[in-house]
């Protein structure tokens, strides 16, 4: 077995070429237990360690400074760690991730962006770093790669530069909208951010509705909004002048949240008048009066990790990359 030219090996490919599992490899270098080992296979971790010269390694001693084990995951927006949906997924990462033998990071340091980011990454010498598509410029990938980092990306499209991570989270517009149809409302409105970056992960949520929407011939509609209560006052002010949706699905708790306190400040009878459904199922939904309808979700199986290893062991497969999410309507008073 060849490690690529230019890329440092990984404890992975330790693993490949003894012929046992990331973790064992783990455990035989940590030095701990070794008896938990058979000793004809620590020997063959041992091999394949001077084989490739894994990070200078010796026998029964601790890793060296100069780790090739660590996977990065970049916090790029502040309200990311704030979604259960997010966190559940990264808990599960973290979990796959540490069974395999490597160690997870969270980087929570939205500021930090392209090259500079990748040059601050590249310092760590991380097996992998996992962040937005957006982040990894062609000068970003050459960085990291020549620090023998793989560099895999998160996004709604694959990237043509670095393996990704597609994430398609559709099935809570279409759990919202079909709420809302069987509530009777057919005249329909999903709220996106403004920002476009935010927008671009509200997008499949919007799609989701409206193939819902479409099948069963209810009016649908776009509407954007800043998270700001100034601006979900003007949304309303609009809506109170001519047609106004009598259900509208928001992208995010929060901004639910905020459209419901216009609604009620307009006169506006929430649900008789306008029903409303959040995404995420954050706290906020029974802190709200009257309480937030609201869209769940779990990633489906497998999630994250399969792909975050394939990547790691040289066998991506873009076809098994996407991450998908089983929603739960909860009910409350919206």
């Amino acid at each position: 077995m060849e490690v690529r030219s230019g890329r440092q090996p990984t404890i992975a490919d330790v693993a490949r070429l003894a012929g046992v599992p990331t973790a064992t490899v783990s455990h035989v270098l940590r030095g701990r237990n070794p008896e938990r080992v058979p000793e004809q296979i620590r020997e063959r971790v041992y091999a394949a360690v001077r084989r490739l010269g894994y990070g200078d390694r010796r026998v029964g001693r601790s890793p060296s400074p100069e780790r090739t084990d660590l996977v990065v995951m970049h916090a790029w927006t502040q309200g990311m760690l704030r979604s259960g949906l997010i966190a559940a997924e990264l808990a599960r990462l973290g979990s796959k991730l540490r069974e395999a033998g490597y160690t997870f990071m969270l980087h929570d340091e939205p500021d930090l962006q392209g090259l500079r980011a990748a040059r601050v990454w590249a310092q760590l010498r991380p097996a992998a770093v996992i962040a937005e598509t957006a982040q990894f410029t062609s000068a970003a990938v050459e960085t990291l790669q020549a620090a023998g980092t793989v560099p895999i990306g998160i996004g709604r499209e694959p990237s043509p530069l670095v393996p990704t991570l597609v994430l398609d989270d559709s099935s809570l517009g279409e759990a919202a909208a079909t709420h809302l149809l069987a509530q009777g409302r057919i005249n329909l409105a999903v709220l996106l951010p403004r920002a476009p970056g935010a927008r671009v992960y509200a997008e499949a949520r919007y799609r989701g509705a409206e193939r819902v929407a479409t099948r069963h011939g209810a009016r649908i509609r776009r509407v954007t909004m800043a998270e700001s209560a100034d601006d979900a006052a003007a949304l309303v002010r609009e809506w109170t002048k001519g047609d106004h949706p009598d259900g509208v699905f928001a992208w995010h708790d929060g901004y639910a949240g905020l459209l419901l306190g216009a609604l009620l400040d307009a006169g506006l009878r929430v649900p008789d008048d306008i029903a409303l459904v959040g995404a995420g199922n954050d706290a906020v939904c029974e802190m709200l009066r009257p309480r937030l309808t609201s869209v769940g979700a779990v990633p489906s199986p497998p999630g994250a990790a399969p792909a975050v290893l394939a990547a790691l062991e040289d066998r991506w497969d873009p076809d098994r990359a996407v991450v998908s999410f089983t929603p739960r309507l909860h009910r409350r008073d919206t």
